[in-house]
């Protein structure tokens, strides 16, 4: 082992990296290597015992004091994987870093100092008397050294002082910089998806619908902003730093974890981490039971909340209503069908639809009082509303009605109301009043405030709008959110950059090119015709239909964009009569934007009459301006206020 001045000197050096201990910086070829603090303090107790085991005890006692609240084997082995990065270093052949299984860890590199200088005597002074001039100079350097000495001793409790707290000696560091420094203020964070440590890959579902539900929880909490889960998923397997996602999604703070399921034993394992300073403010794990996994999420979110709480006023917890642990059959085939609803319009097709719909009516039949079920295949049928065959509203109506039923407090269920009331039953004041419940429920629900906005936009309160849109921007920064397009709005350009960056990260969002402000809109409004039959060609792929995006492209080759909008709309007359699509809206909007009057007109009347498409809506929607001053155009509005369908059963 070196002599201990190598590591409590100015510096120590091994290999290309030097460490400053005073500063606590260290350096590759004289350059900062950026390095947190647990990881800087993790090596240097290693420095300090060079060659020697360091126990996993010992550097508990250090990096955390007895009073800290942590899950110590994750935090200690998180702060060793980050400075064997720093290093260069692989626990597998290590240069510097070598792990003793279920022991510690030892430095095995060579240490050399910069500062071997050894040292100053501290000597008794001698008494004084007549000397020589020759005696008299060496007084005088005498004298020197002495009072040198003495302001070293007098000096010497604070640089230990210091010496302890940037060693974060018994946790005095810790502690001090606490009492000298501002705690972090906390106003936002992002949940990165839990990793699936379960043996089997099929458990994927299980980790994302964990995060998920982890996310929503948290979302009660107002004062906070909680990035949504669309946003979060692209971090899922990335190598990028804490500070630079917090940076990307313009947060204060960073949720990660891990789940694993084993039988019916579910473990979660989190920690809070202050994203600027990669500083640990909160970590622990929790072992229950499988049913009890969504009680779970709630137990982590509200101890999440607490170190955010006492760090923000303004934040305020606002629990979800607890209900009932759904029977572990229950929730195993919700968890399925909430993980394949996502895939629809993701490239994987009416398969994709099938299967949560079958793995949601499941759910319901072993648990009728889960009412997040009701909600899943709510939103499972409309999120099919362009593809296959409907029916749907009696449907969705009835279980958003049962789902309000046994939990008036459900933002998502409150939202579905609005949807099926503005797109089937044109009551705009019920509209309104079912999204500002939602906002109210949870503040955090970005699809709610992305909604809102739409509705502000459409009633002419175009400030409100822009707000809501920006909030909805601002929680979900990877997902498009924009308005409308209304008849010379003249940001077509912005909202097609923003949908552009969007399937960058997405690729496969179906619904980036079909919804309302989505790619095929903007193109078309913005006068880019062959752009909007490109989305177009890539929607029918995404949604299962390959052979007509093929053909759409032929179509716009041989006849032009009206040629192409014609063909497209045939194409939907034969799978609408086949029963395989249900979405005459579409028809008539693509015959209109063909400038076919005559076949416009025929679908409007049998969209109206289908309760597919809102009175209120048609009026709005720029593609048919045309058709205001058609007295039949008059006429199928008039008539089309009773045509609404009663619920049935499902």
């Amino acid at each position: 082992m070196p002599d201990s001045r190598a590591v409590k000197g100015a510096a120590v050096q091994f290999g290309i990296f030097e460490v400053d201990i005073c500063t606590g910086e260290l350096r590759k070829r004289g350059v900062k290597v950026k390095l947190q603090e647990q990881p800087f303090l993790v090596l240097t107790m290693l420095l300090e015992h060079s060659g020697q085991i360091v126990t996993r005890d010992d550097l508990r006692q250090r990096l955390w004091p007895a009073d800290t609240f942590v899950d110590f084997d994750h935090g200690l082995n998180n702060a060793v994987k980050r400075l064997r990065e720093a290093l260069g270093d692989v626990a597998e052949t290590p240069r510097f870093i070598e792990t003793i299984p279920k022991r510690g860890y030892r430095f095995i590199g060579s240490l050399t100092s910069s500062n071997d200088t050894p040292p100053m005597s501290q000597d008794r002074v001698p008494a004084v008397s007549a000397v020589s001039p020759r005696q008299a100079g060496q007084n005088r350097s005498f004298w020197r050294k002495y009072w040198v000495h003495l302001l070293v001793a007098a000096a010497s409790p604070v640089l230990i002082l210091g010496l302890l707290i940037g060693l974060n000696a018994d946790g005095i560091g810790t502690r001090v910089r606490a009492a000298w420094s501002k705690p972090p203020q906390i106003h936002s964070l992002a949940v990165l998806p839990l990793k699936n440590l379960s043996d089997d890959p099929a458990q994927e579902y299980f980790s994302y619908g964990m995060t998920e539900e982890l996310i929503t929880d948290l979302a009660q909490v107002s004062g906070l902003k909680v990035i949504s889960h669309t946003s979060v998923l692209q971090y899922a397997k990335t190598s990028k730093p804490l500070p630079q996602i917090a940076r990307e999604l313009g947060v204060d703070a960073i949720v990660e974890g891990t789940v694993q399921r084993s039988g019916e034993r579910v473990r979660i394992t989190a920690q809070l981490i202050y994203a600027p300073e990669e500083q640990h403010l909160w970590a622990a794990s929790y072992d229950r039971d499988f049913r009890d996994a969504l009680t779970l999420e709630s137990t982590v979110a509200a101890a999440i909340v607490e170190p955010i709480r006492t760090r923000t006023a303004s934040a305020r917890v606002t629990p979800r209503k607890t209900q009932a642990s759904p029977s572990i059959a229950a929730l195993e085939d919700y968890l399925h069908g909430k993980y394949a609803r996502e895939q629809i319009g993701a490239g994987a097709g009416i398969e994709a639809y099938d299967a949560a719909v079958d793995y949601l009516k499941r759910a319901i039949a072993e648990d009728p009082n889960f009412a997040p079920a009701y909600v899943e295949l709510a939103h499972t049928y409309d999120n099919a509303y362009a593809m296959w065959p409907n029916e749907k509203y009696p449907l969705e109506k009835a279980l958003v009605a049962k789902a309000l039923e046994l939990d008036p407090e459900s933002a998502e269920a409150h939202l579905m109301s609005a949807n099926l009331k503005n797109w089937w039953d044109c009551d705009l004041k019920g509209e309104e009043k079912d999204l500002r419940e939602a906002v109210r429920v949870n503040p955090n629900l970005c699809d709610a405030h992305s909604e809102l906005s739409t509705y502000l936009e459409s009633v002419g309160r175009l400030e409100e709008a822009r707000a809501e849109a920006d909030l909805a921007k601002a929680l979900d920064p990877e997902k498009f959110y924009g308005l409308a397009p209304s008849a010379g709005n003249g940001q077509y350009d912005r909202e097609i950059e923003e949908i552009r960056k969007h399937l960058e990260l997405h690729p496969d969002d179906g619904y980036a090119y079909i919804d309302s402000g989505g790619l095929i809109d903007l193109y078309h409004f913005a006068g880019r015709h062959r752009e909007s039959i490109q989305a177009m060609q890539r929607a029918w792929t995404l949604f299962g239909f390959k052979a007509i995006g093929q053909g759409l492209g032929k179509a716009y080759a041989t006849s032009g964009y009206q040629g192409a909008l014609r063909y497209s709309a045939k194409q939907m007359e034969r799978l609408y009569a086949e029963h395989k699509v249900d979405e005459p809206s579409w028809i008539a909007m693509w015959y209109a934007r063909s400038g076919d009057k005559e076949q416009a007109l025929k679908w409007v009347g049998i969209s109206l009459a289908d309760n597919n498409y809102c009175w209120a809506d048609l009026y709005r929607d720029p593609n048919f301006t045309s058709l205001h001053s058609d007295s039949r155009f008059q006429e199928l509005v008039k008539r089309s206020t009773g045509l609404n369908p009663k619920p049935t059963s499902f």
